[in-house]
């Protein structure tokens, strides 16, 4: 992509500032507000809707061509002068190779590792090489000192072997500058980064002082003992991971330094070299989870120069916007979304950003293109920025992938090229639309009606909770509003059992524990976990979030199944075809068949069968009403999908246990339920258990069932002060 950007933000207030960084290979290119109304392309079967906003943007601006470098680190200093010089650091090499990457570096004075083995360099200049590899993926201890001679030694422990040195003798030289772990100095002194420069592992208890140690305190300090008992504190540094997880500064337990800046969002809470497995939370034993892990594909910031500043009118509707960049017929448009200066809209639409975060540079289209013709079953073809992604690894990845060195990626950032919010975007597992370019559907639906409403994103429902829900009659989630935080679902529960209606118009919502990350408040955390529909799992002592110390996983398996707010639950997925739904006897009763005024399917018969995409309104993932995980006893199932292939598979939270055969056919838990329930003071929520139905909703230009009964219900939802359950 020759020409690419991101915004500083994915909302803003109206009346704020908003930034846009963005890289041209262009000469110039032309900037333009635009509304996006609609989304779509030629190949989503429909149009891209958009209009030009009045915004006073220069006619041109100037291309450059902005570039990025990953790679997590740490860095202190400077340090120095020190005419001796002692280093020592715990780690576990997570993808050890024949190139050398740097351990723990002080200036030009760098203590390496590969998988022949370790060594000390002064620049380009060896001073000592070590012949004994590290075990990959167990704790090893490496030290190298330097005296005021230039004698060197270097020296390895290893997990049931004996220690390796070595020793050698070089010119003399101080030793000064910026201390880093992970990462070492480029040309003018800046770090290193990117693919195959930065350390890949985990890195504990790092130890740099102004004094060529013996080899005694060398034995101690791998034994456990405290540097700062061994040595002189002033002059050494004792940098303490343990401390904070959830920042970015490392308190320094010395006084060598003024402690330390952690670069690109690692992954933190992670056992150290003398965790016992005694507790799993590291809040709880917190001098055992003294360790962190560093990836060099990490990335917290891109850190390109703002190319322009828009100040957003005061009186600018709320809604989804783009700057629209062009250049020579490259086009890139830039999203963010409006939040409004006043709460003057009855209906609010909440887009699930966070979900958009976790997908954010998913890169299983490109990278594992053969695999996915096996799960469709033929070949839907990808969206060609994705392969473009694969091009560049520096802007990071999904929290669907995996790291270099295979481990899990819990980390994803705004601060970057997202291709994939796109107005304009192809998913395949879906033959086009999903996320952000679904969910315009949903804004179009609503313009077509001519509905007043409201549009805000994760982080203000996050930000300022039930407050900012309670200024509407009625809340729209977004198709897929999956990744949330604690604060997020009180937000919701608050919402509608103080009299509020919401609509939850996706599936697979609710379900993950997810944070902000308080360091890097662009950002958002989660582990896996060991439970749900995963790509990856949390390595032993890995559960639980740096952000908030809270266990992460399923909603599900701390309590708050998603059932409890929604009344569905993720049930199956599948990616073959969208269904139908059949209306159930109870749809009938008075007190609910308002819901399917104007829908000829009777009780038994099945609507909602085309659309765009899966060709249906109960499609890619389902969820169901059970009232043991929290579905309230008196929500009603208005409707429930039928005709699912053998595709359709249960997630694995759903499977049944014990030594019972499964029943025949398709599993009864294969399903999406169609949820209508009251609450307490004039409350409802109404939940329709797939995240399908907003494209579906839009077949024949909301000329369809579907697009009825949602009318029907928002209708309701808005206009009835009283009990939206019962006669009208």
């Amino acid at each position: 992509m020759r020409l690419v950007g991101y915004a500083d933000r994915l909302s803003v207030r109206a009346g704020d500032p908003i930034a846009f960084h963005v890289s041209c290979a262009h000469a110039d290119y032309r900037p333009e507000v635009v509304r996006l109304r609609r989304g779509g392309s030629p190949r989503h079967g429909l149009a891209l809707v958009e209009e030009t906003v009045a915004s006073g943007l220069p006619a041109r601006l100037p291309g450059r061509v902005q570039t990025t470098t990953s790679g997590s680190f740490v860095e202190a200093g400077p340090v120095g002068p020190m005419d001796a010089v002692g280093l020592a650091v715990w780690f576990l090499p997570t993808l050890p190779g024949t190139s050398p990457r740097p351990l723990l570096a002080v200036g030009d004075l760098v203590l390496d590792v590969s998988a022949a083995g370790l060594a000390l360099r002064r620049g380009a200049t060896t001073l000592a090489t070590l012949d004994a590899a590290p075990v990959e993926r167990r704790w090893s201890f490496a030290a190298a000192t330097v005296d005021a001679t230039g004698e060197v030694r270097l020296s390895l422990h290893r997990p049931g072997l004996d220690a390796a040195t070595t020793a050698a003798q070089a010119r003399p030289s101080a030793t000064s500058g910026v201390l880093r772990i992970g990462a070492d100095a480029g040309p003018g002194g800046t770090p290193t980064g990117g693919l195959g420069t930065t350390f890949n592992g985990k890195v504990a208890r790092p130890v740099v002082a102004a004094t060529a140690w013996p080899a005694t305190t060398t034995a101690a300090v791998a034994a456990g003992a405290d540097p700062l008992t061994l040595l002189d504190p002033a002059t050494t540094s004792a940098l303490d991971l343990a401390a904070d997880p959830g920042g970015t500064r490392v308190h320094d337990r010395g006084g060598l330094t003024g402690g330390a800046l952690i670069r690109h969002l690692p992954t933190r809470g992670v056992p150290g070299p003398f965790w016992t497995g005694a507790e799993a939370d590291f809040r709880r034993a917190s001098e055992e989870f003294d360790a962190l892990h560093l990836h060099d594909d990490d990335l917290a910031d891109a850190g390109w120069e703002p190319d322009l500043t828009w100040d957003v009118p005061t009186d600018l509707p709320s809604g989804v916007y783009a700057l629209k960049t062009t250049a020579e017929g490259d086009v890139d448009r830039i999203p963010f979304v409006v939040t409004p200066a006043r709460h003057e809209a009855p209906v609010l639409v909440v887009l699930p950003t966070w979900t958009y975060l976790a997908y954010a540079n998913w890169r299983t289209y490109a990278e594992y293109e053969a695999e996915r013709l096996v799960i469709y079953g033929e070949a839907r073809g990808i969206d060609e920025r994705d392969r473009w992604l694969v091009a560049h690894p520096e802007f990071g990845r999904s929290l669907y992938d995996v790291h270099t060195d295979g481990s899990g990626v819990c980390h994803s950032s705004r601060l970057r090229p997202i291709v994939n919010i796109r107005p304009d975007y192809y998913t395949p597992t879906t033959r086009g639309f999903r996320h952000y370019a679904q969910d315009l559907l949903l804004l179009d639906w609503l313009d077509r009606r001519g509905e007043h409403y409201a549009v805000v994103t994760d982080d203000e429902v996050e930000r300022e909770g039930a407050d900012l829900l309670s200024r509407y009659d009625v809340v729209l989630t977004g198709s897929h509003p999956e990744y949330c935080s604690a604060g997020m679902l009180d937000a919701y529960l608050g919402y509608t059992r103080a009299g509020g209606r919401l609509m939850y118009l996706g599936g697979n919502g609710f379900y993950q524990v997810t944070a902000r990350h308080p360091g890097h408040p662009d950002s958002v955390e989660i582990r896996r976990g060991h439970a749900g529909v995963a790509t990856w799992v949390s390595d032993p002592g890995e559960e639980h979030l740096a952000a908030t110390g809270e266990r992460g996983g399923l909603w599900r398996m701390r309590g708050r199944a998603p059932n409890l707010l929604a009344g569905v639950g993720f049930t199956a997925q599948g990616f073959d075809s969208g269904y139908g739904y059949a209306r159930t006897e109870a749809s009938a009763d008075p007190s609910v068949s308002w819901v399917f005024e104007g829908v000829p399917a009777g009780v038994g018969d099945v609507f909602g069968v085309e659309g765009p995409g899966l060709g249906g309104a109960a499609g890619d993932e389902l969820d169901r009403a059970d009232v043991t995980l929290g579905t309230p006893a008196d929500a009603v199932v208005l409707a429930s999908s039928v005709g699912h292939s053998d595709k359709i598979a249960l997630v694995p939270e759903e499977a049944d246990h014990g030594y019972a055969a499964p029943p025949p056919g398709i599993h009864p838990k294969v399903r999406a339920d169609v949820v209508l329930f009251a609450r307490p003071g004039g409350g409802a929520v109404f939940s329709v258990g797939s995240i399908a139905w907003s494209t579906a909703i839009t077949h024949k230009g909301g000329d369809n069932d579907v697009s009825r009964i949602t009318a029907n219900v928002l209708d309701r939802f808005r206009d009835e002060p009283g009990p939206v359950v019962g006669e009208q």
